[in-house]
Order: C-alpha cells, then sequence, then structure tokens
C-alpha cells in the first residue's frame, strides 16, 4: 500500500514529465542523446506504476487503473516507433552532428543538426550522400562533405563535395568557387 506522500510525488512526477512531453512535442524540438526516448519511458513506467495507487473511491480507482492500462500500451508503441525512427550517426564534429533519417519514404539521406546544449537543430538535409567526415566552413555558409554519393545508376562512389550550410552559401558563391576549384572539389552553383 502507497503511502500519501508517495501517492503524491509519483502524481507529481508523471504530470510535469506529460507536461514537459507535450512542450517538446508542441515546439517539434530534438533532444540530444536520445532524452527523448528516456524522458518518454520515464513517463510511461510512471503512468504504468499509477495501477499500484488505490483510493477509497471504486470509479477512481477504475479510472487509475484504466489510465495505467493506457500507458502500458503507449510505452509498447514508444518503443516500436523508437525502433522504427532510430536515426544513426553518420558522423559529427563539436558543433555539427550528421545522421541518417529514419524515413520510410522520401530521398533525403543525410540530416545535418546543429548541436546546442541538450537540443539538435535541424540545420539543412542533403541528398544521395552517405557522408564519412565533414568539414563546416561556417565564414562562407558552405560545408564540405566526404562521402559516398550516388552517381545516378543506383551505384555509390567516393566523393568530395561543397554544399550549403546556410543561406549566406547563395552570396559567397565565388569565394566558394575558387575553394573548390583550388581544392578540386565538386561545386554545386
Amino acid at each position: 500500500m502507497m503511502r500519501s506522500w508517495q501517492k503524491i510525488l509519483l502524481t507529481v512526477f508523471h504530470v510535469i514529465g506529460l507536461l514537459l512531453i507535450v512542450y517538446i512535442t508542441m515546439n517539434g524540438l530534438q533532444l540530444r542523446w536520445r532524452l527523448g526516448y528516456i524522458l518518454f519511458e520515464g513517463v510511461a513506467l510512471s503512468g504504468i506504476s499509477l495501477y499500484f495507487m488505490h483510493f477509497h473511491a471504486y470509479i477512481l480507482n477504475v479510472i487509475t487503473k484504466l489510465y495505467a492500462f493506457c500507458w502500458g500500451l503507449f510505452s509498447v508503441i514508444g518503443v516500436l516507433v523508437a525502433c522504427l525512427t532510430f536515426d544513426s550517426v553518420y558522423c559529427e564534429t563539436d558543433r555539427y552532428i550528421m545522421k541518417k533519417p529514419a524515413s520510410i519514404i522520401g530521398f533525403d539521406s543525410a540530416i545535418l543538426y546543429e548541436k546546442n546544449g541538450l537540443l539538435e537543430t535541424e540545420k539543412r538535409r542533403y541528398k544521395f550522400v552517405s557522408p564519412k567526415s565533414i568539414v563546416p566552413l561556417d565564414s562562407i555558409g558552405a560545408i564540405i562533405i566526404y562521402g559516398d554519393y550516388d552517381n545516378g545508376e543506383g551505384k555509390s562512389e567516393y566523393d568530395v563535395a561543397i554544399l550549403p550550410l546556410n543561406d549566406s552559401y547563395f552570396s559567397n558563391k565565388d569565394k566558394i568557387r575558387e575553394y573548390a576549384k583550388l581544392y578540386n572539389m565538386k561545386f554545386e552553383p
């Protein structure tokens, strides 16, 4: 039998975690190091443990048990979603991380995220590339991607290309063209 302070502590933990998940989801935030999955499973486990709370009112017990059962289903669904949407890391620098998207439909083959504390902020999506390493050139708004590129025939070839990092790429095309020519890289205008 749970004591009243344990019931309050469990309920408060669950509600705060639930509000945090709603805030993260509504604002489209992505936490680093898979912390979003850990947060969800913590809230799901606290929701499941509400099953063990007993009240004097019968209807309150039934509602609590039904709510805990729903969280059990949510946790199973959450584990399946986490397995299906797992995005592996291609490479990273001290400021950026390049991940393989977990999309079932689509042609994006790499997504660049900027590390921002506990958050990962999506910067840009790249098609038909499997990066091995990256070198960001923030001063000119470009990124050098070393990796396998699709050659259009269904095969990949190792190559180096200089691609957009942010919008300043388009205003610095002359500098980027010179840089690409100097180091013998592909340049996408």
